[in-house]
């Protein structure tokens, strides 16, 4: 922090972490460790695995491979910090690196939202509309959707990013947290923040209600299809996606769209560590995992390295 004309100004934030029992830091990072670890080796791979196996060359796989980047982006984001906070039993954030943590986090998670729709949308039409599937989801419109995702996204983060360092911070700088979470950044302004209240309610409140409502509308016509013709096939995928979708919408609702007189600084911690670290550490193996495509061509190329070793 800085002194200037008798007022203390903000020019850094300290980030307490989980704990101060230094025990218990130790244990959290050699937990967190190997997920932030997993997490990189599973979305990278999977990104790298899609892009390289031409079987993988469809529609499906090519939002695949963006969600796991986005999982990766979001991950990359948030651990490296904790982790070292973890490391050195508290840790400090400027105020610039903050902010670019805040919008590159909220871009991330509202492209994801997007994302995660348009995925529901492909699977109606690949399972409901079998026979036009190639001309309802040309390779242009595939790119159109994502493109439309991380631009959205981008928006929600500079909106909230740019509008919360606006925002006066005079002398409280302790953040009861990990990293720059919306909320507690704001409750450390010298200001009022109802503008801020409110477009976080509206613009996040606006992405994840439009993208759910797709998903539910998608799921909906999905399943009332599958039962008027008893054709399963197409479904596999259709259970990997909406465990995704149930995690990852359940936990952003619960921390953005809530009374901020409900907000338990440790409750919210674990929470915040279960969408930042273990959904993007998850993703991989429940989309591998339940997926016969990924698993015959991750066979296939380990085939192909032991053949030329």
């Amino acid at each position: 922090m800085a002194l200037h004309h008798n007022t203390t100004k903000v020019t850094e934030f300290i980030l307490l972490g989980f704990t101060s029992e230094r025990n218990l830091q130790l244990l959290l990072f050699s937990f967190f460790l190997p997920m932030y670890l997993l997490s990189v080796a599973g979305n990278l791979g999977l990104a790298i695995l899609i892009r390289a196996e031409r079987a993988l060359h469809t529609p499906m796989y090519y939002f695949l491979s963006h969600l796991a980047l986005m999982d990766l982006c979001s991950c990359c984001t948030v651990a490296p910090k904790m982790l070292l906070g973890l490391l050195k039993g508290y840790d400090t954030i400027p105020i610039p690196a903050c902010g670019l943590q805040m919008f590159i986090f909220a871009a991330v998670s509202d492209a994801e939202c997007c994302l995660l729709a348009v995925m529901a949308y492909d699977r109606y039409v690949a399972i409901c509309r079998p026979l036009h599937y190639g001309t309802a989801m040309p390779q242009h419109l595939c790119h159109l959707l994502v493109i439309a995702s991380y631009v959205a996204g981008m928006t929600s983060g500079v909106i909230h990013s740019s509008m919360a360092f606006r925002l006066p911070f005079c002398s409280a700088n302790t953040l009861d947290h990990f990293f720059c979470d919306i909320p507690l950044i704001l409750d450390l302004a010298c200001a009022d923040t109802q503008i801020n209240q409110l477009l976080l309610l509206v613009v996040c409140g606006t992405i994840q209600s439009i993208t759910l409502l797709t998903i539910i509308t998608s799921y909906g016509i999905i399943l009332w299809t599958v039962g008027q013709t008893g054709s399963f096939r197409g479904m596999s995928t259709c259970g990997s996606h909406l465990i995704v979708v149930g995690v990852l919408y359940g936990t952003l609702l619960f921390m953005y769209l809530r009374p901020d007189d409900t907000y338990a600084p440790q409750t919210d911690k674990m929470t915040s560590v279960f969408y930042t670290v273990a959904i993007p550490t998850l993703n991989p193996a429940i989309y591998s995992l339940r997926n016969t495509e990924v698993k015959q061509a991750v066979k296939k190329r380990l085939s192909r390295i032991c053949h030329q070793t």
